[in-house]
C-alpha cells in the first residue's frame, strides 16, 4: 500500500527549505485564514493543568456538548481524534463488503476499506457538471452487493456542495441496502448544507465532522461521528480508551460555545473566496464554484503542469494541492486555499510571473 499523500506539509517542508514554518504561506491545507478562536486557545492552555491525570476514557464531556449543542441524544455522537480516526474504526468495526466512493475524494476512505478487504468501485465525478451528481441517477448504477457509499459534503477536493434534499432522496433509495457516510469536514463553512440536522429522520446515514479546518486546529486532532445510535454504539464498544487528550477535548468542547467566530467566519470567507476566484480565472484558470475555503482549479491548456508548478512554488516558499494524485484527476488540477487578501495576492503576484 502507498505511503498516504496530503497538503499541509508545513513542517517538514520548512526543515527542508531551511525556512521558518511562520515564512512559508500554505495553500496546500484548507485550514481557516483566521486561526484558532481565541476561546479555544485559552481553553487549551487552562486545560494544561489537568494533563497529569488520564484523559476521559471515552470523550463524555465531548459527547454531552454536542448533543447540547445539535439538540440530539447523546447516543448520536461518537468522538475521536480527527475524523480519520473515525474514518478507520468504521470499516473494522461494520465490515462492508463492497464500496463505492465519489470520486475525486479523500484518500484515505479507500485506504481504509483495503485494510479489511472491502471492494471498493468508483463513482467519477464530471468536471463539466462541476462534480456533482444526480442521486436518482446515481442509484441505478450502484451494484446489488454494494453496503457502503462514501461522500464528500462540500467535496474535496472541488469544493462544490449539494442540498441536503438531495442527500436524503439518496439515503431513501439505498435504506434497505447500504449506509451512506457524509464526511462534512468542510460543512461548517457551508452549513445550511449539513445532514446532520435531518439525521433523526435517517437511520442508515453517518455524518462525519471535523474540528481541524472551520476551527483551525490540525495539529489538535479531534472529530466526531453522527448517526443512528444502534449503529453508534457499536463503534463506541469498539474504539481504543484515550484516544482524545485533555487539551483536544477542551479545545472541541470551546469550539461549539465558539459562534462569534462562526459567524465572521462566513462573512468574511466568501469575500476573500470571491477575489481569489477572480484572480484565477484572469490568469486563464477555470475555478470550480466552490463552497468552502478552498478552490479546485482546472490549469490553461499548454500552461505548466500541476506538479512542476507546485515545485516552483514550493521553491518561493508557496504550497499549492497539486492534484494529480486524486482519483478521477490528472496532472492539469490544483487545489488552493483561501487565506488572507494579502497571502491570496501574494500567491496571484507569483502565479502572474510564471504565466
Amino acid at each position: 500500500m502507498q505511503p498516504s499523500q496530503h497538503g499541509g506539509n508545513v513542517l517538514q517542508t520548512a526543515r527542508e527549505l531551511g525556512l521558518e514554518p511562520e515564512a512559508l504561506r500554505d495553500f496546500s491545507a484548507s485550514i481557516n485564514p483566521l486561526g484558532t478562536p481565541d476561546e479555544v486557545m485559552a481553553a487549551i492552555r487552562a486545560s494544561l493543568e489537568q494533563i497529569q491525570h488520564y484523559p476521559e476514557i471515552d470523550g463524555a464531556s465531548l459527547i454531552q456538548a454536542l448533543a447540547e449543542h445539535h439538540q440530539m441524544a447523546p447516543g448520536h455522537f461518537v468522538p475521536g481524534s480527527g475524523s480519520t480516526e473515525l474514518i478507520y474504526l468504521l470499516p473494522r468495526v461494520l465490515r462492508p463488503r463492497r464500496a463505492l466512493l465519489l470520486a475525486p475524494c479523500f484518500s484515505e476512505y479507500a485506504r481504509s476499506l483495503a485494510q479489511i478487504g472491502c471492494s471498493v468501485d468508483y463513482h467519477l465525478l464530471s468536471a463539466e457538471d462541476n462534480f456533482l451528481f444526480d442521486p436518482l441517477s446515481l442509484l441505478h448504477q450502484i451494484r446489488p452487493e454494494t453496503d457502503l457509499i462514501v461522500l464528500a459534503n462540500p467535496g474535496n477536493p472541488a469544493g462544490t456542495a449539494l442540498a441536503p434534499q438531495a442527500l436524503l432522496e439518496l439515503a431513501a433509495g439505498i435504506r434497505e441496502q447500504a449506509l451512506l457516510l457524509v464526511d462534512e469536514a468542510f460543512v461548517d463553512f457551508c452549513p445550511d448544507h449539513s445532514l446532520l440536522p435531518h439525521l433523526k429522520h435517517c437511520d442508515n446515514v453517518l455524518v462525519l465532522r471535523s474540528f481541524t479546518k472551520f476551527y483551525a486546529m490540525p495539529g489538535l486532532r479531534a472529530g466526531y461521528l453522527a448517526g443512528a445510535p444502534h449503529t453508534l454504539a457499536r463503534l463506541a464498544q469498539a474504539r481504543e480508551p484515550w484516544t482524545l487528550s485533555t487539551p483536544a477535548l477542551a479545545a472541541a468542547r470551546a469550539c461549539l460555545g465558539a459562534a462569534d467566530f462562526r459567524r465572521h467566519t462566513l462573512r468574511v470567507i466568501p469575500q476573500w473566496r470571491g477575489q481569489l476566484q477572480k484572480g484565477l480565472q484572469e490568469l486563464g484558470w477555470r475555478v470550480f464554484p466552490g463552497e468552502a475555503n478552498y478552490l479546485l482549479a482546472h490549469l490553461p491548456p499548454g500552461s505548466t503542469k500541476a506538479p512542476q508548478l507546485a515545485a516552483t512554488l514550493r521553491a518561493q516558499g508557496i504550497l499549492v494541492r497539486d492534484c494529480s494524485n486524486f482519483v478521477g484527476l490528472d496532472e492539469t488540477y490544483v487545489r488552493v486555499a483561501v487565506r488572507r487578501p494579502e497571502d491570496n495576492q501574494r500567491l496571484l503576484h507569483a502565479l502572474r510571473t510564471l504565466t
